[in-house]
This record gives C-alpha cells, sequence and structure tokens, in this order.
C-alpha cells in the first residue's frame, strides 16, 4: 500500500503496484497523470465533451476491475491509451447509431404538445428516475444526486463524501448506466427523447 506516500515524484511502478493491492490512493494518482491524455484521445475522435469525459470515466472504470492484472502490463501507458482509442472508436459508433434513430424516433412526436401533456411527461420521468435511483447502491445514489441533481463537480463530490475524484467517476459511471438503462427499459420509443437531455 502507498498510504505514507505523497506522489509528488510519480512512480508510474510503485503507483501501479499500489492500484493492484486495491490503494484508492494510489489510483487516484494513476487517473490524474493519464485522465488528460485520455480525454484529447476520446475528444478527438467523438469530437463531443460530454461524451469524451464518459469514455474517460469508462477507461478508468475499466482499469480499476482490472487491477489485479495491472502488474502484467509492461507499458501501462501505451495499454490504457489503446483502450481509450477502442472506447473512443465504440463511443463514436454508438453516436451514429442513436443519431439516426433519435431521427427516426422524431416522427413519433406530435408537432404540438400542450403545457398539461408536458407536465405529465415531466411527472412521469420523475417517478421513473426515482425507481431507478433505489436500484443504485447508497454511495452511488449520493454521487448522482449531487453531481447530476444538485450540480456539484466531480472535485466538490469527492470532497462531500470524503473520496477521490476518481472512485467519484466510478460511481458516477456506474449509477448513469444502471439509471440509462432502467429508463430505456420502461419509457416509450418518443419519451426516449427526453432521455437524452434528462441525463
Amino acid at each position: 500500500m502507498l498510504a505514507h506516500h505523497s506522489f509528488t515524484a510519480y512512480d508510474e511502478v510503485a503507483v501501479l503496484l499500489a492500484v493492484a493491492a486495491g490503494d484508492q490512493q494510489a489510483f487516484g494518482a494513476l487517473f490524474f497523470q493519464h485522465k488528460d491524455r485520455v480525454y484529447t484521445i476520446a475528444l478527438t475522435y467523438t469530437e463531443n465533451r460530454v461524451i469524451a469525459e464518459e469514455v474517460v470515466q469508462d477507461v478508468f472504470m475499466r482499469v480499476w476491475n482490472n487491477r489485479e492484472k495491472l502488474t502484467e502490463i509492461g507499458e501501462f501507458s501505451a495499454w490504457v491509451y489503446i483502450i481509450a482509442r477502442n472506447r473512443s472508436l465504440t463511443a463514436l459508433q454508438k453516436m451514429v447509431r442513436e443519431g439516426e434513430r433519435r431521427e427516426a424516433l422524431i416522427s413519433y412526436l406530435p408537432t404540438e404538445v400542450s403545457d398539461t401533456e408536458q407536465r405529465v411527461q415531466a411527472n412521469d420521468m420523475d417517478d421513473l428516475l426515482e425507481k431507478a435511483l433505489t436500484r443504485l447502491s447508497p454511495q452511488q445514489r449520493k454521487v448522482f444526486v449531487l453531481s447530476r441533481l444538485q450540480g456539484h463537480s466531480r472535485k466538490e463530490v469527492a470532497e462531500i463524501l470524503n473520496l477521490t475524484p476518481a472512485t467519484v467517476s466510478v460511481h458516477l459511471t456506474i449509477a448513469l448506466r444502471s439509471i440509462r438503462a432502467f429508463l430505456t427499459n420502461h419509457l416509450g420509443l418518443p419519451s426516449l427523447l427526453l432521455l437524452v437531455s434528462y441525463l
């Protein structure tokens, strides 16, 4: 464990060994060492800042989930950047598919929606979101509420919950995937369009 290390002089070998042993402080150091490069790769492929940020979260969640294998990797930088490229390409393909589907679904929407209908849809979304939140762990729910519903930055959420920003990113990624999967399974075709702006 690297509990006594300040990481002022970054030693990737030592950090990787600590992360492999489950050290969250070391994982935070690893995250901050590589996140900007991973983000740049993702942004280059997707040209979308939100999606690029999600790719960063996805990449480092994969790193954390596979942390026990980190000691077997010869060159971590090259390895993580390859993952970033592959996840970016996957995200880009998904963006194209969703764009095509979204255009097809527009025909299902009425040209005019009354205020009453809009309020009903909003209430339905609130009810579904609350049900989706019950599927999360307590920590994932806290992170999601603070980040997406109350507008706190990851750094602020980390300080409030006494977590590392990297841990906050992992919890948020898992929460978003769970909520989106739940909503997708419970919304009709036209309402899927509301999902993008809601989350």
